[in-house]
Formats: structure tokens, sequence, C-alpha cells
């Protein structure tokens, strides 16, 4: 069962697991971990005709009644495709200029500490700390130990779409979803952009059919997928 917050929108303040009870508050690590699946019967449907049909589950759960059918696959990342495929069917992404260690395609889905963040922006972890709380940078933290915060390590790196990166920051700011989630949808392949990672589009991943697009088009594109992610997890 869904718990909501209701203000100017109604918001997932936590899910409880409808098989065994578990409750997770949003905030809380193992939150975007719970499934929520909910849709409306159609015609002829065992459920009845156009009921709501809603089931929240944990991973425990879920895999206790559903495992044996679940599809796992490892994070798909474009340096996965066959190099024949990635080279027809997106632009690669350009090389990194001087940042010391992300090369690897696997630092890019990594984290900073604070102390490693800050050295790479020759400042303070503290003034690190504002700039991601005036919207510049995402930061993670443990609601139990909330001075170790991590920063993913993307954002450190000079491909970077940072004003576009600040306008998605902000939209997860305005609706007050949690900064995991945006993490998680930014790690997270996506159809509209043919298969790319949310951070492979800012980093300067182009899927063909933007091509034609202006910097700003796709960047509007960019937004909408934005905007439907927050929707999505907000109800």
């Amino acid at each position: 069962m869904q718990l909501k917050v209701i203000g100017a929108v109604s918001l997932v303040d936590q899910i409880r697991c409808d098989r065994c009870g578990k409750q997770v508050h949003r905030i809380e690590p193992g939150f975007e971990q719970m499934t929520s699946i909910g849709f409306d019967a159609g015609f002829g449907s065992v459920f009845g005709d156009g009921n709501r049909v809603e089931i929240d589950l944990c991973e425990t759960c879920l895999q206790a009644t559903l495992g044996m059918w679940l599809r796992v696959r490892a994070p798909w990342r474009i340096d996965h495709m066959p190099q024949g495929e990635a080279a027809s069917g997106i632009d690669p992404l350009p090389p990194i200029i001087n940042s010391q260690n992300l090369g690897d395609p696997a630092h890019l889905y990594g984290v900073l500490t604070a102390h490693e963040m800050a050295e790479h922006l020759k400042c303070s972890p503290e003034a690190v700390y504002e700039r991601a709380v005036a919207g510049e940078f995402i930061f993670l933290s443990s609601p139990k130990r909330v001075d170790e915060r991590r920063y993913p390590a993307f954002q450190i790196d000079e491909r970077l779409d940072k004003s576009l990166l600040k306008q998605a920051i902000q939209k997860y700011l305005e609706a007050d979803v949690n900064s995991t989630l945006l993490w998680s949808f930014l790690r997270s392949p996506q159809k509209i952009y043919a298969g790319l990672t949310a951070i492979e589009m800012l980093l300067g991943g182009m899927p063909p059919k933007y091509d034609t697009l202006t910097p700003e088009e796709r960047a509007d594109v960019f937004l909408e997928v934005v905007d439907e992610e927050i929707s999505r997890v907000r109800w």
C-alpha cells in the first residue's frame, strides 16, 4: 500500500509490502527497490471490467512470488554493445580531456566521497555541499549517517552539460522527490534515447533520430522525459 502526503502535490511518503507488511519511507535506503504494480483491467478481464488492480511488494516478496518469471539483467551501457552495432547505431562519446580516472565508463556510474569531490573541484567539502543544496550537484546521503555524503562521479566529467543537469535537479527539488530517485533514473537506459542512459545523454551521447534537432530541442526532449519520470515516481 502506498501512503501519501497531501500537499500542493500528492507524494508517495512510504510504501508497505502487501505480502509481508514491511514499510519503507521514501527517504530510507531500499525505497527504490519496492515494486508497485497498478493497472486498469480491460474488457473481459478476470479482475472485472474497468477495475483498478494494484499491489506493492518488497524485493524479498517480489522474488518469492514472481521470481521464477522475472527477467533480471545486468545494467546496460553503450560499451556493452558489439562494436559494429555501437558504431553504426549511436555516435560515440568524445574522449575525456583531462579528468584523472574516468576513462572507464564504469566510473561514470560510481560515486565520490565528499573529500574526493572537493579535491576535484579544488574547494572544501562544505563548499561542495552548499553548491549541491543550491541545485548544482546531486548528492546522496544515508538518513542514518548524514555526514557520509556521496556524489555521482559523472558530475566532474568535462563533457557534462551542466546547465541541463541543473535544470533536471531543479525539477526534482521543486517536486520534492528524493535525489536517490533522480540518481536511479539517470543510470537507467531509456527507450526514447535508443537505449542510452540519461547520464550518457548528458555527456553528449546522441541517438541518430536526434541528429536533426537543435541543442535547445534536444534539451526539451530530455526535460520532458524527466517530467514523465517525476510524475511516475510521485504517484
